[in-house]
């Protein structure tokens, strides 16, 4: 569960300024209730808490929502200092609240999150803005029930959409049932052929898509073939170690990449959203 306590940590900023109107705690958290419980009930230490959130911008343009949508459940630690510590701001939300936060960039990303610098799109010196609606406290039992449930039921909708996904593009998709892969081969060589191995290099082009047509990456766009020696622990997603293992060199192929051997419930920032499925054309030019 620290892994969605780091997703939801990486993906609630924004810059901020010029806001009022917003009380401190004594350890110096600013904070604006937007709406408060009538039954003040707040977690303790050790407790889940699930939660929405928004993230706007300091022009107030949306960046990310969860409103509606799956929420996130946070292990609540205990904050780590003054002024400004997540931990803190959710620790002070009753079930039904709804607060916006503001916190120093600097002191989240060099204290909170230990990262050697602040990123390109956050100035330094300037606020970060959470804006958090609490919906419940739950126990670890409670967290991994529903988690158990929305895998399922997201696992299933994965499944329907790759069918419509095949149908539609005139695709006859073999199922790896090892991996989850599905795939294509538009050009198969024999079995004399290189096959791509553990230890070997690989030089390939690749196009990388989400289910919808946009490309986030295209090698041939690039303008040169990506060449890596093959090793499991250096890709990122490892479904792409998962495809080329499977190819010779000289072959094409179409391959569709299951959440869970790609991105996952994090995917990246301002390119792959969580839990999608993605497409990938490979096209092996020489193995070694």
């Amino acid at each position: 569960m620290r892994n969605i306590s780091l997703f939801f940590l990486s993906g609630i900023l924004i810059l901020m300024g010029g806001c009022t109107n917003f009380s401190k705690t004594e350890s110096g958290l600013r904070y604006k209730f937007l709406k408060q419980s009538p039954i003040k009930d707040l977690p303790d230490i050790g407790e889940y808490v699930q939660c929405y959130y928004s993230i706007n911008n300091s022009e107030d343009s949306t960046i990310l929502s969860i409103f509606g949508k799956t929420p996130d459940r946070i292990l609540l630690s205990q904050p780590t200092h003054k002024g400004g510590d997540i931990m803190e701001a959710l620790s002070i939300m009753s079930e039904g609240d709804s607060a916006q936060f503001l916190i120093s960039a600097d002191s989240f990303y060099l204290i909170t999150r230990q990262e050697m610098a602040l990123p390109d799109y956050v100035k330094r010196g300037t606020d970060l803005k959470f804006t958090i609606k609490m919906d419940r406290r739950l126990t670890k039992y409670q967290v991994d029930s529903l988690i158990n449930v929305e895998k399922i039921a997201r696992w299933n909708e994965e499944i329907n959409n790759i069918i419509t996904y095949t149908r539609k593009n005139g695709l006859t998709m073999q199922l790896d049932s090892a991996t989850g892969l599905r795939m294509q081969f538009h050009q198969k060589m024999p079995d004399s052929v290189r096959m791509v191995r553990e230890g070997g290099v690989v030089k390939f082009h690749f196009i990388g898509k989400l289910m919808d047509g946009t490309e986030f990456y295209n090698s041939y766009t690039m303008g040169q073939p990506q060449t890596v020696k093959v090793s499991r622990e250096q890709f990122q997603p490892i479904g792409m170690y998962e495809m080329l293992m499977k190819m010779r060199e000289g072959e094409k192929a179409t391959f569709i990449l299951p959440y869970d051997l790609a991105f996952g419930a994090k995917g990246v920032e301002g390119m792959i959203p969580p839990f999608s499925t993605l497409i990938y054309e490979l096209n092996v030019l020489k193995v070694e």
